[in-house]
């Protein structure tokens, strides 16, 4: 457990890097004292000020800056991030956007296409396009668009038939 560098009592969660004097300092505190420093706050007009050179932005509120922590481990994305595994099974639910991007990044997709042998590559593929038509016609039924619907209806027939002979 890390502590907050700033009161060296609760256990750090937030996380931020800032430049001074061509300097990288990283420092890791509590929510608490994140809310409270004012020098750790994001102040969003601020920023598009010093950026942009506009004036303040009107409508846009300004937010507190939340970690994600899974209630019933507790771990936080940053350590997911760090060492790329979960805690428990509920971290999949809440981490569910952070996996999808590390496998994203990782192998350049989310879903595994492995390898397949070359005398079940035909059934293997078939088995496949019948599973996607099969999703899309469900779609299609639920967004009321029955004339496509029809026409995946009639491929799958296609494939099923194709498959008992």
């Amino acid at each position: 457990m890390l502590l907050c560098q700033i009161c060296k009592q609760r256990e750090a969660t937030v996380h931020f890097t800032r430049i001074i004097n061509q300097q990288k300092v990283e420092m890791y505190v509590c929510e608490q004292c994140a809310r409270e420093n004012n020098d750790i706050k994001v102040n969003i007009n601020k920023l598009l000020h010093s950026i942009m050179g506009i004036d303040n932005v009107e409508g846009v509120e300004e937010q507190p800056f939340m970690i994600k922590k899974c209630e019933n481990c507790g771990m936080t994305v940053e350590e997911f991030n760090k060492t790329g595994m979960l805690g428990c099974p509920k971290c999949y639910e809440v981490f569910d956007e952070s996996i999808k991007t590390m496998l994203k990044r990782i192998h350049g997709n989310v879903k595994h296409h492995g390898k397949i042998p070359g005398k079940l590559s035909g059934k293997i593929q078939e088995a496949r396009t019948l599973n996607d038509l099969k999703t899309r016609l469900k779609h299609c039924v639920q967004n009321e668009d029955y004339e496509q619907a029809a026409q995946i209806r009639d491929k799958i027939r296609a494939i099923e038939k194709n498959k008992e002979h």
